[in-house]
Order: structure tokens, then sequence, then C-alpha cells
């Protein structure tokens, strides 16, 4: 069964953050929007985007073990989201639900519970990554935001493999946006330390489309120096249907859901 650490979940939400590298290579078309222009083409993906619902599978491989789960997430924009994650044979591992005013994360598997509101530092003691709720709303949806050209350091703009690529330097590193040149979604993002050492790696694969939005179906994380991966493949998914988010707690927690 998954054991759902602090590193798989940081790892889970690491890899839809990401996005990856571009998929499988249509026919070329000439690339020669401007950088607005590629920002706008991204939002307007995004604003299509009401409601969300998934499912797959996810491995995650480390030096201790390899591991293998299932999952099923549902989102309503813009204010709720619900991961339920599951191990072999149909077992109910854990429930992730975040409200703007509520989370709770409940481990089935021992009945016990994680509760607060979600500010930046209450989400970050549960999966170890410094997220506020937006973000971890927009890395399910796939949307991944540019920083702002103001305190993000030097921006470069060019066009590689018929990818449009951002490239944002700072001191502490690089940050480098792949966005795929016709469905204008981030499918690569690096980070590079002030040595150009990599990070972690993501990759992505099999761009699908629901209801004209496009999602990629296989990404795949790599952290190099510790030897450790993830793969996400996604079964089915829809946008724009009726969802419901929220998660009432089972009896014996003694508690009630939002």
């Amino acid at each position: 069964m998954i054991r759902w650490t602090g590193f798989t979940v940081l790892a889970f939400l690491l890899i839809l953050i990401s996005g990856g590298c571009a998929p499988g290579r249509r026919t070329a078309l000439e690339r020669t929007l401007t950088p607005e222009q590629v920002i706008r083409r991204m939002t307007e993906r995004s604003l299509r985007i009401t409601t969300m619902r998934a499912n797959g599978h996810i491995t995650i491989e480390s030096p201790e073990e390899s591991m293998t789960g299932s999952f099923d997430v549902r989102i309503r924009k813009p204010d709720s989201l619900r991961v339920e994650f599951g191990g072999p044979f149909g077992i109910h591992v854990a429930t992730l639900s975040l409200s703007r005013s509520r989370f709770v994360f409940y481990n089935w598997h021992d009945n016990s519970m994680l509760t607060g509101t979600p500010d930046e530092e209450t989400l970050r003691s549960v999966i170890h990554l410094k997220l506020g709720f937006d973000e971890i709303l927009n890395a399910f949806t796939g949307d991944v935001a540019l920083p702002p050209d103001s305190g993000a350091g030097p921006r470069e703009f060019s066009v590689e493999d018929n990818d449009y690529v951002f490239r944002y330097h700072t001191p502490e590193g690089t940050r480098e946006y792949h966005i795929d040149g016709d469905e204008f979604i981030v499918t690569g993002y690096r980070m590079l330390d002030s040595s150009r050492h990599s990070v972690f790696t993501a990759l992505a694969s099999d761009l699908d489309r629901d209801d004209g939005i496009a999602m990629p179906r296989l990404l795949r994380i790599i952290f190099p120096a510790e030897r450790r991966s993830m793969t996400l493949s996604y079964g089915d998914f829809t946008f724009n249907e009726p969802v419901t988010c929220a998660f009432t707690l089972p009896r014996r927690s003694g508690g009630a859901g939002q």
C-alpha cells in the first residue's frame, strides 16, 4: 500500500505544478507571438476551466522502496478541491479536502486527521511545500502563472523546438518554462541552482482534450540528486461538469467535514 508521507504529497503536488517537457510533436507552425500574446493565450485557457474531475495512477520510486497507488481529484473553481488517494485492490488511503476557510487531511488507515485554516504556513506543515490555496488549485488544473517581470529577475523569451520558452534569472538560480505553441499550456518547468545544477526536472507527454481543453495524460518528475522519481498517469478527466467537493468525516472520528 502506498504510504502518504510528506515526500509523497510534496512530489504529487510538484509534478502537477511542474508540468513537463513537450509532448509528442505535431506539425510545426510558425511561432510568431509576442510574450504578452503567449501569456494572454495561457490565461484564456485557464479561464475556460470552471470544474474538473480526474483519476489515474501514481508510481513513486526512491532508494528506500517503490510504491504505487490511485487518485481521484475533484475541483470547483475558485474555492473547492478534494483528492481521494487509494492503494491496491481499491483500498481507501487518505482524503485531502480544501476550501478557502478550511483544510482537512484524513488518513483512513489509522483514522487520524489534520485540520486547520488553509494559510500558507499551515498547508506547508501538511504537504511540506510552501504553497497558498490558489497555487494548489491551479496545480491540479495544469495552470502555472509566470512570475511578474518586477522582482523575478531578467526575463528571456525565445522559440525552441516549437515551444515558446521563458527564462527568469536570479542570484539563486534559473526558472525555465516551456509553453506548448499549439495548446498554450506549460509543458515544461525546470529549476536550476546558481551552479546550473538541476534541482528537479519534469516531463509530460500524450496531450489529450476534453471540452476543447488540453491536459497531459502522462507526467514524470525526477529529483536527480536524491534518486527519486514520480510518474502520474491520468485515466479519465472531464472539465466543466457538475462536481461535489464537500467531505464529511466518518462518524467514528467524531467530527464533521466542510
